[in-house]
């Protein structure tokens, strides 16, 4: 190749490489100036995804009245089952009593209270407690009366269980019939009692009773505010009995208690 040649050789290599470099401008333009058409369209969203956070509903204005059932002495002398009733009933018996452990149902009763107390009062409620020690002498109508003149949104009455056979088990509610000739809060307290068993068989994981309707409880018939019986467990049965006598099972009933208070509301409001 002489010396022309390798000129004109030369020569197209540089043109090319020109070529090359002129077109690669140009679409690094186009490509810059796209991106920054995209970036600066309102139309066109730029999310980066985030962790939702839990909505955490507090209950504001509700009260709540808690029952511890029963108490250190009994008072056997009578009161009317409801107003205006001629039939009477102890004002309060002593309650049962485990035979594994001892465990009165009295103070059960006021264990589970007060941590149920402790419970619905981080959540928000207004909590009043009809007792709050064994040494006390409240009837079951004074009790009701206590929850009447707090005007409280619920009644939660607690209890435990006692039978002739060992083998029994589990948690019940009770509410009012809807043919009470006492008081008229039959769709409240049963829908309180549904929400309240289920809650409390599931978070516990005892054995759902379900629900009994009654108009024979002095508690349930003085009482003008939407109430449930709760009978936590069966005091005559040896491993409930064990478990009963817990912290830690008594917190789950609390908490199961507390939950079903919220379902209920959740309901109603």
């Amino acid at each position: 190749m002489n010396r022309k040649d390798k000129f004109n050789a030369i020569k197209k290599i540089v043109c090319l490489i020109a070529v090359i470099l002129f077109f690669s401008t140009i679409t690094l333009s186009t490509y810059d100036d796209s991106l920054t058409y995209l970036l600066q369209d309102e139309s066109v969203a730029l999310t980066v995804p985030q962790d939702e956070e839990p909505v955490i509903e507090v209950v504001q204005g509700r009260v709540v009245c808690i029952d511890a059932g029963h108490q250190g002495r009994a008072d056997m002398s009578k009161e009317p089952v409801g107003p205006g009733a001629k039939k009477k009933k102890a004002k309060v018996d002593g309650g049962a009593m485990g035979k594994k452990t001892g465990l009165t149902e009295y103070q059960l009763n006021l264990d589970i209270a007060l941590k149920l107390q402790t419970e619905l009062e981080a959540r928000g409620y207004t909590v009043i407690m009809t007792r709050t020690s064994n040494d006390v002498n409240l009837s079951n109508s004074q009790r009701a009366a206590i929850a009447n003149e707090a005007k409280a949104d619920a009644f939660i009455r607690i209890h435990a269980d006692g039978s002739d056979s060992k083998s029994v088990n589990g948690a019940t509610a009770l509410c009012q019939t809807s043919e009470n000739p006492y008081a008229n809060n039959y769709d409240k307290s049963r829908l309180l009692a549904d929400s309240v068993i289920n809650s409390v068989s599931t978070t516990a994981g005892c054995k759902n009773r379900g629900v009994i309707e009654t108009d024979d409880m002095t508690g349930i018939n003085w009482c003008t505010v939407p109430n449930i019986v709760i009978e936590v467990g069966y005091l005559s049965n040896p491993t409930e009995e064990s478990k009963l006598n817990t912290d830690d099972y008594q917190n789950l009933i609390a908490k199961g208690i507390a939950n079903g208070i919220d379902e209920y509301f959740g309901a109603v409001k």
